[in-house]
């Protein structure tokens, strides 16, 4: 029961702890301004406790399991390796825990008042929080608006956490399971069914898209589909999931490519089609002045300000990729805007990364989109793992580094990399990216030998005609 209703004042309220939203927080309260977090569930949000966090540990563990076989080739013998469903789900959950506190020491550090309860605005400047047993009002001078997503639903295919799973499920269960139908071939799909395939599942991957992986380079989408299919991972794409039955113990869904329909069986299927920003009714935006656009996300300028210059708004739920860390951009320029600083959205580039087998990391424009906007004025060049000693001695050759980049003037515009440490090599593309650097600048920096960050000045070399570890065909 709900008891009672009393009005606070607060200087700046943030809604949401998500990273975004906790960052914001500790930025803002950096800057002089008193603080109110307002969190429906656990701080962290969905990326500490049951996303990027939880899944990086599984996907590490997978790897660490899925590597043995590679070590006995190599001489390293192993003897009785198996999985311990137990332990490796208190692994995960383990991972969590310890981060978990950390933001709410942080958060504490900076005197952070965190309030437990949904908010929804009931005007301009003021929202209504209600948590287990009592609801309340806040008025608030500014609020930062960090609401997130949530997985987008598949109709007919209702989590049940039993045969229908959802990601959470993957992550947290202390199972190894025979087999699994994931539907859904992007990232979320393709990190956790890989990972699950290298713990000794059976994994079929349903995508209705023509490819898995949409939006990343054509090279990158065929050396995953190659790596998965030496996985014994079963991919079928461009096709549309009509239902699902229970027959036994076993689910059995109905895909239909084209005229032709076929039935697939597994012990369960896990929905993992993408996500929605978390902007529903009951967060009230009308009452705040805050208007969506036609992409169903805020509308914000280069501060992060929404149509409320009082209110704004940072991640998911705002235009972009759905990535933590431009969440945590975002909430610095948002806690910095907000305490009165001079500071706006000004990145060129967003990494991202894709924690697959092996990993894919991008920065910049792809090739398409580099000669849509200029034409025959761009270079591509490409250096593969197999000729990178580093990569050889890690047993690790398969995958390549990507550089595209402005004929005249040289300039890097994107760097794409599929191949073992992506996603700790693409951060240098990023700074390089930003920085205005060009493929002199790349083919001129020592790099260390022998690392994978060699590949970097290798494939510069390439796009000057001059490679010194790969033979390239004249004429």
């Amino acid at each position: 029961m709900v008891v009672g209703e009393f009005t606070e004042q607060a200087d700046l309220v943030v809604i949401g702890g998500g990273p975004g939203g906790y960052s914001a927080a500790i930025r803002a309260s950096q800057l002089g301004r008193s603080v109110t977090l307002v969190e429906r569930g656990d701080i962290g949000g969905v990326c500490l406790n049951v996303g990027c966090i939880p899944s990086k540990a599984l996907i590490e563990l997978s790897n660490r399991f899925h590597e043995l076989d590679g070590l006995a080739k190599r001489g390293v013998v192993t003897e009785d390796a198996h999985i311990d469903p137990i332990a490796l789900s208190q692994t995960v959950t383990g991972s969590v825990e310890r981060l978990t506190l950390g933001v709410r020491q942080l958060l504490k550090a900076a005197d952070v008042e965190i309030v437990e309860g949904e908010a929804s605005f009931v005007g301009p400047n003021e929202v209504r929080i209600r948590a287990a047993h009592e609801t309340s009002r806040i008025k608030f001078k500014d609020c930062i608006l960090a609401t997130g997503s949530s997985p987008r639903e598949l109709d007919g295919f209702a989590v049940d956490h039993q045969r229908v799973l959802d990601s959470t499920d993957l992550l947290f269960s202390p199972v190894v399971r025979r087999d699994l139908i994931v539907i859904g071939g992007g990232y979320i799909g393709i990190e956790l069914g890989s990972a699950h395939a290298r713990l000794g599942t059976k994994v079929t991957i349903l995508e209705m898209a023509p490819e898995i992986l949409m939006g990343v380079e054509p090279e990158i989408q065929r050396t995953l589909r190659g790596v998965l299919k030496q996985m014994g991972v079963e991919v079928h794409t461009g096709i549309a999931v009509k239902g699902f039955k229970v027959a036994g113990d076993a689910v059995v869904v109905e895909i239909q490519n084209g005229n032709d329909s076929e039935e697939i069986r597994a012990g369960s299927v896990a929905v993992m089609v993408g996500r929605v920003p978390n902007l529903g009714p009951d967060l009230g935006l009308g009452e705040a002045g805050v208007t969506i656009g036609a992409d169903q996300r805020v509308i914000v300028d280069e501060q992060m300000r929404t149509a409320n210059p009082h209110v704004f708004a940072i991640g998911d739920i705002v235009p972009g990729p759905m990535l933590a860390h431009k969440a945590y951009y975002e909430a610095k320029v948002a806690a910095e805007v907000a305490a009165g600083h001079a500071a706006g959205n000004d990145a060129t580039v967003i990494p991202a990364v894709i924690f697959a087998e092996p990993e894919v990391a991008s920065a910049g424009l792809g090739e398409q989109e580099a000669r849509t906007r200029h034409g025959d004025n761009v270079v591509v060049a490409r250096f593969p793992y197999r000729a990178n000693g580093r990569a050889i001695v890690l047993g690790a050759a398969v995958g390549e580094v990507k550089l595209i980049a402005l004929k005249d003037s040289k300039r890097l515009l994107g760097v794409h990399i599929v191949g073992a440490d992506a996603s700790n090599l693409i951060s240098e593309a990023a700074l390089a990216i930003e920085l205005g650097a060009t493929i002199d600048d790349l083919a001129l920096t020592i790099h260390p030998h022998p690392t994978l960050s060699e590949m970097y000045p290798e494939a510069a070399e390439v796009a000057q005609g001059l490679p010194t570890h790969i033979i390239m065909q004249r004429g």
